[in-house]
């Protein structure tokens, strides 16, 4: 574990806490289930005094964050987040925009290609940079130069065509030292360069109370106000942002900026004893709704079943204060979850084309991912109860 010595935006070295998270499980993890594993580490969420942007204090290494086997997330296998990575080429689209289009773009974390295969029409090259396409570090795929390794060791001004367009969807708030990953772009990118941001919005996971979503993964949470504070410190001028509220997390924010061709005037600064206090509400909010949900599970009417076999069923577990063993099983629509196991939840996925509850049987949402569609699925079942573990 390693503590941070600085705020991710500012540099600066003045914390204060806001919620202490021991023992908090990692989430994302496929494989066997051990109880011997510990898959389980100390958190805080901490504000910096001086800038108002929220981060982690731990860093997990990333050698245990980002396995091959067990890191579970890949764009095209969720439908949800497919129509996410769609929302967000149209916004790129509908930025960059210019005749005879683009030199070259390069997708920072592109995953598994699926973003850099949709703007196929916009740049004559196109690259991605992710970890978790080393297997196929130095291929070239659909026409796309895969480079296998983590963005900070690429330099995009000689190890591809210098870049015209970057893009950065669901990476920056896993960086460490996103402001030093920002500064690396606007140094060596074309000066005409654009570049495209999406982030899990902490606004938006606040105002939907989605706290289950503070991870290890996630290091940093940015807003509106902390992105656009970095941005014009590093020398660089926003263009323009969207929200997508029906996404992971709570909600995403889109940022579009480029490097400052004039003087820009420093973004209006908020205040950052408002926004503690304001956190600290929702936290509090969202405890207590923890707490009456783990309540009403403990007497939900048996037989009981989960249903969504969510990538962040631990930390809702976690929160929840529960283990999951009075519920028959989690079921999930997905055929080829049948029979998946997480390593640090000891429950048993079953797919609903094999498993068929009987009616008046209780369910519980255990992915709020999917909350109103999981819901919605489950008036098929004529269910006695239904618990969704948030009001939000």
């Amino acid at each position: 574990m390693k503590e941070i010595e600085s705020c991710g935006v500012g540099g600066d070295r003045e914390f204060e806490s806001l919620w202490t998270l021991p023992a908090l499980p990692l989430t994302e993890r496929a494989g066997k289930y051990r109880a011997d594993h510990g898959l389980v580490f100390d958190q805080e969420l901490v504000i910096s005094t001086r800038t108002g942007h929220v981060q982690l204090k731990y860093q997990v290494p990333p050698s245990i964050l980002y396995t091959k086997s067990e890191y579970l997330f890949r764009t095209a296998n969720s439908a949800s987040a497919v129509a996410g990575a769609d929302f967000f080429v149209d916004f790129v689209k509908s930025v960059a925009s210019r005749p005879g289009g683009y030199r070259s773009l390069v997708d920072v974390g592109g995953n598994d290609l699926y973003v850099a295969k949709q703007l196929k029409q916009l740049a004559r090259d196109r690259a991605v940079i992710d970890p978790v396409c080393a297997a196929i570090d130095g291929q070239v795929v659909d026409g796309i130069s895969v480079f296998g390794r983590l963005g900070e060791e690429i330099d995009l001004a000689s190890d591809l065509p210098t870049p015209d367009i970057v893009l950065c969807r669901h990476t920056l708030e896993h960086v460490t030292e996103p402001r030093t990953m920002m500064a690396q772009w606007l140094e060596q990118c074309s000066p005409e360069c654009l570049f495209f941001i999406e982030i899990p919005c902490f606004e938006n996971l606040l105002e939907s109370l989605r706290l289950d979503a503070i991870m290890h993964q996630h290091v940093q949470y940015f807003d509106l106000s902390t992105l656009k504070w970095m941005i014009w410190s590093l020398g660089g001028e926003y263009i323009t942002h969207r929200y997508h509220h029906q996404v992971s997390c709570g909600g995403a924010l889109m940022v579009a900026f480029r490097k400052a061709t004039k003087k820009i005037e420093a973004p209006l600064q908020i205040s950052v004893n408002e926004k503690i206090s304001h956190i600290k509400t929702r936290i509090a909010l969202f405890e207590q709704q923890m707490t009456v949900a783990h309540g009403l599970l403990e007497k939900l009417p048996q037989p009981a079943f989960g249903f969504g076999a969510g990538l962040m069923l631990a930390t809702l577990g976690y929160h929840l204060k529960t283990d999951f063993s009075g519920l028959e099983c989690i079921l999930d629509d997905d055929e080829s979850k049948h029979e998946m196991q997480y390593e640090n939840v000891d429950v048993r996925v079953c797919s609903t084309s094999v498993v068929k509850p009987p009616a008046n049987s209780s369910f519980v949402i255990t992915s709020l991912e999917a909350m109103r569609p999981i819901y919605r699925r489950l008036l098929d079942f004529k269910p006695r109860r239904i618990l969704s573990p948030l009001i939000s």
